[in-house]
């Protein structure tokens, strides 16, 4: 089975205090529906589960879980422990998260024979499907290839991998272990569209928590609109994202989903609020990437 389309990493609303909000994630969950995405994908590094306790990060996946209505949920349960990691997955599986998604261990560097064990032993502890999330710039370690290919070669709940290290020689690489059975989603919203030309399955798209536009490229693409999806890339969602990703990750993408649902909400340290400077030159990159995005409608 193949999981298609784009998914939302969901960003983790808190309330002015830096908690949880339950009354935002339940609107932001009402937009990214609007979105038109695929599926969701809470606990993942736009969503800041590092920054979280292990009860609030299982409070939140179950909010998620009872709001998702449709929408598959790959449910994030990565942590520097592996049993912290095994804990989630089976907290993610009894509330009937559809996928799991695990990173390598960070911190202390894991080499490759470390990373297969982190697998082994949270794969032995459910039977649910699992994703590889491979994000070296903040896991601090890649994930090879020949590790993937064990990895998918020795357990047949594995059924894909999030490629998030943003380098495409290294994609093309990824992409040899698709097959029908295999999914293989890009990590990062400006290579979406490349990503889909060489047969990507799809993505997941942090700049879906404020808008559509890397759905509406997946969408052009099915439907052989080549030109309209490569315009839109690069007009629309190539700019945005240089916004906001020129501050402290992932704070502009926080500022920019609170504006876009107009509520007053807040940030979990060590993540600061941006500047006043900074949060009017994202707010101008959001109003032109909506504006533009009219075009290619």
């Amino acid at each position: 089975m193949k999981y298609k389309g784009i998914i939302t990493p969901m960003l983790t609303p808190f309330d002015r205090k830096g908690k949880i909000s339950k009354e935002l994630t339940e609107k932001l969950l009402e937009k990214i529906t609007k979105n038109r995405v695929h599926g969701l994908f809470p606990l993942g590094s736009t969503g800041l589960f590092p920054f979280l306790s292990i009860k609030e990060r299982k409070t939140y996946l179950e909010i998620v879980n009872n709001g998702k209505g449709k929408l598959p949920v790959f449910a994030g349960i990565g942590s520097s422990s592996t049993e912290e990691s095994v804990e989630l997955a089976k907290h993610a599986t009894d509330i009937g998260a559809d996928v799991l998604v695990l990173m390598p261990p960070y911190y202390i560097t894991p080499g490759q024979e470390e990373i297969k064990s982190h697998f082994a032993k949270v794969l032995s502890a459910t039977d649910s499907n699992l994703f590889i999330y491979n994000i070296p710039q903040l896991a601090g370690t890649w994930i090879s290839y020949e590790t993937m290919l064990y990895l998918k070669e020795e357990y047949n709940q594995i059924k894909g991998v999030k490629e998030s290290s943003g380098d495409m020689r290294r994609f093309q690489k990824v992409m040899t272990l698709s097959d029908r059975d295999f999914t293989i989603l890009q990590g990062q919203d400006d290579l979406i569209y490349m990503s889909l030309m060489i047969g990507a399955d799809g993505g997941i798209c942090g700049t879906t928590n404020i808008m559509d536009e890397t759905v509406r490229i997946y969408k052009n693409i099915e439907d052989n609109r080549l030109e309209l999806a490569r315009k839109s890339q690069l007009d629309v969602v190539n700019p945005l994202m240089e916004s906001l990703n020129s501050i402290t990750f992932p704070s502009g993408y926080y500022h920019a989903m609170y504006e876009s649902m107009d509520v007053k909400g807040g940030y979990r340290t060590p993540m600061i609020e941006p500047p006043e400077s900074k949060k009017k030159e994202i707010s101008s990159a959001v109003r032109k990437a909506l504006e533009k995005a009219k075009k290619y409608k």
